[in-house]
């Protein structure tokens, strides 16, 4: 340490919102908490943690205190944020991490406050590489962390400067091994207050860099200390001549950024996964509770690409104004859905590393998100499209029902959409009236019809199910009409579709001849590859999947060049761990058995085999009676079928195939995931992350510090995993779940269930000693049926290129073309307001109405290629005015130089550069 560095002393809480207690019970304490602090006169700096979720925690029962709330912050003694949430940094998506920095900034600048200038973040479970640039999006340039990070394989010290892959830097502190707790307690007695600074020092001199350390007082849910007055003179009179002061972590901050402009600094770069010999980096818990976070994904595709880019188009004023809600109460709204999954999105809730009351709590908040999305675009798409539902309400007998398809992708598409398609059977009374007007009805099997509205052709089209069902047309002044429908699960093959444009196809219900899925095969020749199911196979001329008696499966490329033999298997392994470690036991169980395979669609639009399997596995573990907490084995008897379903789908003209798994898990204490072997050994790893994808390479650790913590071989699953040698590569594409293995052989594993039953154990051979309180979580054993979809694409090695491409077939295999029946539609509908993006290797990331500016939208895309790359944004606005302005911006939407604005036709068009992996946001009106 410096002959007297300076001592920077913040007094803090760490507030884990749910954890080891539900919201409302940790609410109780913070309440106590924020009244002290501003019953306290003396204005002594603390912070709040790094979000603002406490702040309208605290107001929801104080509200008489806002003024007095609203004052410390202004004045800077009591500080929060800048993120909403203390949220996991490795599983959310880089738009979920924006929302929750904006929603942070938000819920201050209600308060008039804005957050210290430091992306803090003390306890997540890792950090992205993207999180340089959403500090510098942020206008952050220091950033504190503290797991994921620390160890033999980083340089030595506090400080470093921190790097993403756009060349955004931030500085980064980093806390000492013991993390935000580490001078939690001060001695206020001077022998122990001696003894502590020793052992203070001791750390944190030989890792100051800045010439100053970083002390922070307090811990998890903790109120400021007890006698901190004479703690303080205490820690004053040990630490001398170093001088100690109390300060914020504003003026650490400003500290921090002065002195790093006058030192030698380290530079690193990458995710912070890797803390192994320092501190935990609880790895593990990418698998626990599986299939909430597959939940958790869905709702957030669901608001980033189903909600709002419409909601974005008609904040630019398209469609009928009149249907228009006000910009502020669209904007409102939207935010309110984004603060229900944002409030899952905390590392204790999202990781799964909690009660099993806080696990029913998360799974509440995401019916509330899928809902509200639900009506969100609904309503949103009413605008866009011309349609009033008070004045159809009361028109039923001018009804023209109509499917409309929607293109959630910003390019133009053309392929197999997924239809929901309503027909009318009879009404159904609801009341006082409604006795005796109910009869058991057959489903009727009505045919199907779909024309293309501007020229009467019939659609082509592939019944996959029928099912009848009510369906409710609302209008915000009338009682609900309810309907008895025939659901019928359609595909239908469409001509290109514009990005985020809307096709309508009208749907004539009034014929009993024959429908447009007619047998006549030649029809189909109107689209390329059709796919046909034929003696276990699924062809469409780019691809075959071959599913024989035994349940292997063979896919290979039509033209022979590429063949992956037994594609598929399944492993199951004992798992003694909990819900932050895996920890394996007993004999690995490779071998399921086929019970049977059959062929569910024949095609041409889609063909699908299915494959019943039974996997022999133990009931669960056995435990020591005498001590059930000490390291258990795998039951030899009492073993369990666990059934699965596996339906490998394959589309007319796509480059990939489906694969959908079920099943009913039966036994506990056990981890099943399924395997894909693409015959890529030694491969490269290319996986998506936040912000873009990036390589990924085992981390390897000493015996030493394995013993500590040991790294578990799987990594986080954000939408696929790539593996590449130089001469092919291999995509697998998960639909939410978050944990994968790439095994040297070239096999990649997905876990499917992992089933344990303890919030934290203290015997695991992987991690000695308990991460979180221990209470037995039963809920994890995650009983019952399970499901995941995923997909297999065959391409080239990696590249610039191949990068562009697997984006492309991602959101294909994410984002089909879909639709549903708008049965009271009064008129054709024309083609709406489209928005489209353009330029090799930029990915669409977002269109959002933008924060400030009643007409102002986001748009923000990702090159994804470390090359510089030229791009334009085109929207079309028929019959509406032109676009008046278009800006470059920050990521939290900080205005910067103009753009032009080109005409071509009814688009306009706005042209930009994107830089080598650059997160590019413009604002237009």
């Amino acid at each position: 340490m410096p002959a007297a560095p300076d001592v920077l002393l913040v007094p803090h809480t760490h507030w884990d919102r749910e954890w080891y207690h539900l919201a409302g019970r940790f609410r109780q304490r913070l309440v106590a908490l924020v009244d002290e602090r501003l019953d306290d006169a003396s204005g002594t700096p603390f912070l709040l943690d790094g979000q603002a979720v406490v702040l309208d925690d605290y107001l929801a029962v104080r509200p008489e205190r806002r003024g007095a709330l609203a004052a410390a912050l202004h004045a800077g003694w009591l500080e929060a944020g800048p993120w909403y949430v203390l949220a996991d940094g490795l599983i959310p998506g880089g738009e979920s991490l924006v929302r929750n920095l904006l929603a942070g900034g938000r819920t201050l600048a209600r308060l008039g406050a804005s957050a210290p200038p430091v992306l803090y973040s003390p306890d997540a479970f890792g950090h992205p590489a993207a999180h340089p640039t959403l500090a510098c999006g942020f206008g952050f340039e220091v950033a504190v962390v503290w797991r994921g990070y620390g160890g033999p394989r980083w340089p030595a010290g506090d400080a470093a400067w921190w790097r993403a892959a756009d060349g955004a830097r931030v500085l980064l502190y980093h806390l000492p091994p013991d993390g935000y707790e580490f001078a939690s307690r001060l001695p206020p007695a001077l022998p122990p207050a001696r003894e502590r600074w020793a052992a203070l020092g001791a750390t944190l001199g030989p890792r100051a860099r800045l010439g100053f350390v970083l002390l922070l007082n307090g811990a998890d849910h903790h109120a400021r200390q007890e006698r901190w007055d004479d703690a303080v003179d205490a820690l004053r009179r040990v630490a001398a001549p170093a001088r100690v002061e109390v300060v914020s972590a504003t003026t650490f901050a400003a500290r921090a950024r002065h002195a790093a402009a006058a030192a030698e600094l380290p530079t690193i770069e990458g995710e912070l996964r890797d803390s192994y010999g320092y501190a935990w980096a609880l790895q593990g818990t990418f698998g626990t509770r599986a299939a909430q976070k597959r939940r958790a994904a869905h709702a957030e595709r669901a608001l980033v690409r189903d909600v709002e880019p419409w909601a974005a188009l008609a904040a630019l004023g398209m469609g009928d104004p009149a249907a228009a809600p006000a910009a502020g109460t669209r904007r409102a709204l939207l935010e309110a859905a984004w603060r229900e999954l944002l409030l899952c999105h905390p590392h204790d809730t999202l990781c799964g590393c909690s009660l099993d009351a806080v696990a029913r709590a998360m799974d509440a908040r995401l019916d509330e998100v899928h809902a509200q999305a639900d009506g969100l675009r609904g309503d949103a798409l009413d605008v866009l499209v011309g349609h009033d539902a008070v004045r159809a309400r009361g028109l039923r007998t001018l009804w023209r029902p109509q499917v409309l398809v929607r293109n959630r992708a910003a390019r133009p598409r053309s392929g197999v959409a997924e239809l929901a398609v309503a027909s009318f059977v009879r009404d159904v009374a609801v009341g006082p009236g409604s006795a005796g007007h109910w009869r058991a009805l057959r489903a009727p099997g009505m045919p199907v019809r779909l024309t293309f509205g501007d020229r009467g052709a019939p659609a082509l089209l592939q019944v996959l199910g029928r099912a009848l069902a009510h369906d409710r047309v609302e209008s915000p002044r009338h009682y609900p009409d309810d309907d008895l429908v025939e659901l019928a699960r359609t595909l239908a093959w469409v001509p290109p579709v514009r990005g985020h444009g809307v096709l309508s196809l009208a749907l004539d219900a009034s014929t009993r001849g024959e429908s447009a899925e007619a047998s006549d095969g030649a029809q189909w020749t109107a689209f390329p590859n059709p796919v046909r199911a034929t003696d276990g196979r699924l062809d469409n001329g780019l691809l075959q999947a071959d599913l024989d008696a035994r349940g292997r499966v063979t896919l290979r490329t039509a033209d022979g060049a590429r063949s992956l033999d037994d594609l598929l298997g399944f492993e199951d392994l004992g798992d003694a761990g909990d819900l932050y470690t895996h920890s394996p036991v007993g004999h690995r169980i490779t071998t399921a058995r086929c019970v049977g395979v059959r062929t569910v669609d024949r095609g041409p639009l889609r063909a699908t085999l299915e494959a019943r399997y039974e996997l022999r596995v133990p009931e669960s573990l056995a435990a020591d009676p005498d001590d059930p907490l000490s390291r258990r084995t795998r039951r030899a008897s009492r073993a369990v079928e666990l059934p699965l379903t596996i339906r490998l789908s394959l589309d007319a003209g796509a480059a990939f195939v489906r694969v959908r798994v079920t099943g009913n898990n039966r036994a506990r204490d056990h981890r099943l995931r399924i395997g894909f072997r693409t015959g890529l050994a030694s491969a490269q790893v290319i996986a998506d992350a936040a912000f873009g994808p990036l390589a990924r390479r085992p981390i390897e650790v000493s015996a030493a510090e394995a013993a500590v913590e040991r790294p578990p071989a799987t990594a986080p699953l954000h939408r696929y995993v790539s593996l590449s040698t130089d001469a092919a590569g291999a995509t697998v594409i998960s639909d939410g779940l978050a944990e994968y293995e790439a095994d040297a052989d070239g096999t990649v594993f997905v876990t499917l269930v992992r089933a344990v039953g303890e919030l934290s154990r203290p015997d695991l051979p992987e991690r000695p000693g308990h991460a979180g309180w221990p209470a037995a979580t039963p809920e994890a054993q995650a009983a019952g049926p399970f499901a995941a979809e995923l997909a297999v694409a065959l391409h080239g090695p990696d590249s610039d290129e191949t990068r562009a491409l697997v984006e492309h077939i991602v959101e294909d295999v994410l984002l089909p073309l879909t639709g549903e029946t708008l049965r009271s539609a009064l008129h054709p509908i024309d083609d709406t307001a489209v928005l489209e993006l353009t330029g090799d290797g930029l990915a669409f990331s977002a269109a959002k109405p933008a924060e400030v500016g009643e007409g102002w939208i986001a748009l923000r895309c990702v090159n994804v290629t470390a090359e510089a790359r030229p791009g334009t944004w085109r929207i079309a606005r028929p019959d509406r005015a032109p676009l008046r302005d278009a800006v470059r911006a920050r990521l939290d939407e900080t205005a910067g130089e103009r753009l032009p604005i080109d005409a071509d036709g009814d688009d306009a068009v706005v042209r930009f550069e994107a830089g080598p992996r650059e997160v590019v946001t413009i604002l237009v009106r």
